[in-house]
């Protein structure tokens, strides 16, 4: 695709977003209301005054709207957006001047407000596979609808998410605007745990073909944009990447070991850390270091908490359901799949290079004998088992879970595997995973984990 003049292009995206905005704004039963009210209208305290968890919503929304030209102020910005999955790396994006907006998260947030059905049932209109990915058929419906703020470019990548980048080529043609993928090798963490010299030798292959990509990356986002990578930008960003994960695994080892009386729950598993858009910005390592705080500060005794700690896998509904609210009753949520940085601190003397390690080697595209392997290995002798929730629609998580569930039960970990969906409610029946879960409740109690060497 030839790069458009970018003068041309902003122009054509700030008209474009006038009208999604007020779109969106509709599907969502607030036609009339300004954006920067409709922040309010969901987080009336300040910044500085919400939760940790609060927090996390406020800065995802308020990117969200960032994205449509829109300050939570209500003046007008014109900001660079590039449309991304899941897994690319935001750190120089933000270090460019280019503001993330991630679909998957942003159909999450349609499954949080209700509006994410119609959304569905829309792609699947416009011959979208029933079961195919929901968080991607509920973002199609949203394109479909012209209720996204139009992209100055597309970026996606290759590993564990395969509809992502298809999803990422229709919007790309749908917008007329360029894509850029990252090819990312499969097989790479496994190396790394192998360790064998010809295995840590592919390894490194990889991690330089991935580095070579970012660095076309970058001039691909300078061709179609005009905006540079500046040097020193980038060290504070990584500066602020480093800082955020260093808060965000003082908090996991405290959720892990510790019981707490802040309630984590549903707002433990909203974090999805090691998913995020706002690695490397400034907020991130605030929200991460208020999560620690609160629950360092309401650490409970020993001798309080008779439920039993449960580490969660995957994601959860994001849709309006009793099952979490039950669960919260029942269980303590200890730690979290998604929660886990798995990466060591980015170095700032090799920062594209520290980046395309981290992206290539994520241990969660890797075998599934490895990703059960560092979860027995980590997973401490209190915890009474796992919960894993997995989307019928996941070839990559849900394809695996016999085999993961063989393994974990040889090891004497006890673990429920929900059957259900993220983003798509037509398929909920929450009394028969109601059963499921008291008939696993009862027997974790009944038979307790056997953590004898």
């Amino acid at each position: 695709m030839n790069p458009m003049n970018k003068e041309d292009m902003i122009k054509e995206n700030t008209e474009q977003r006038k009208v999604q905005v007020e779109n969106l704004l509709r599907v969502n039963g607030l036609e009339g209301i300004k954006p920067e009210d409709a922040v309010k209208m969901a987080f009336p305290k300040a910044f500085e005054d919400l939760s940790p968890s609060a927090k996390r919503g406020y800065l995802n929304t308020e990117q969200f709207f960032n994205a449509y030209n829109f300050t939570t102020t209500g003046e007008f910005a014109y900001q660079h957006v590039a449309w991304r999955s899941l897994f690319v790396p935001t750190e120089i994006m933000y270090a460019m001047g280019l503001l993330p907006f991630t679909t998957e998260m942003v159909a999450s947030q349609l499954a949080m407000t209700g509006s994410a059905r119609e959304r569905i049932e829309t792609a699947e209109a416009h011959n979208f596979s029933g079961d195919l990915c929901s968080f991607m058929k509920a973002v199609a419906g949203g394109v479909i609808e012209n209720i996204f703020p139009t992209p100055d470019i597309l970026i996606t990548s290759t590993h564990l998410c395969d509809p992502s980048a298809k999803y990422a080529e229709l919007a790309s043609h749908h917008y007329k605007r360029p894509e850029f993928i990252l090819d990312i090798p499969y097989d790479l963490y496994d190396m790394s745990v192998r360790g064998t010299e010809k295995d840590l030798k592919r390894v490194e292959e990889g991690v330089e073909y991935v580095y070579q990509q970012l660095h076309e990356m970058i001039a691909f986002v300078t061709e179609h944009t005009g905006l540079t990578l500046e040097d020193e930008k980038l060290r504070q960003v990584i500066q602020w990447t480093n800082e955020a994960r260093t808060w965000l695994n003082e908090g996991n080892d405290l959720a892990l070991h510790e019981r707490t009386t802040a309630k984590k729950g549903v707002r433990e598993l909203d974090y999805a850390a090691n998913l995020m858009q706002t690695w490397g910005t400034e907020r991130a390592v605030d929200v991460y270091k208020s999560r620690f705080k609160e629950y360092k500060a309401s650490i409970a005794p020993k001798s309080e908490g008779t439920e039993p700690r449960i580490v969660w896998f995957h994601l959860r509904p994001y849709f309006k359901t009793p099952l979490m609210t039950y669960l919260d009753e029942r269980i303590d949520i200890s730690g979290s799949q998604v929660n886990w940085a798995y990466w060591e601190p980015l170095d700032p003397a090799d920062p594209i290079r520290a980046i395309a390690r981290r992206t290539a080697l994520h241990p969660a595209f890797s075998s599934v004998t490895t990703r059960t392997t560092i979860a027995i290995d980590e997973i401490p002798d209190d915890t009474d088992g796992i919960i894993a929730y997995y989307p019928k629609s996941c070839r990559h998580f849900h394809g695996g879970s016999i085999m993961e569930n063989e393994t974990f039960k040889k090891a004497g970990i006890p673990i429920l595997t929900i059957d259900g969906d993220c983003i798509d409610d037509r398929g909920e029946d929450f009394p028969i995973v109601k059963t499921r879960v008291d008939r696993f409740l009862k027997s974790i109690k009944k038979n307790p984990r056997n953590t004898t060497k």
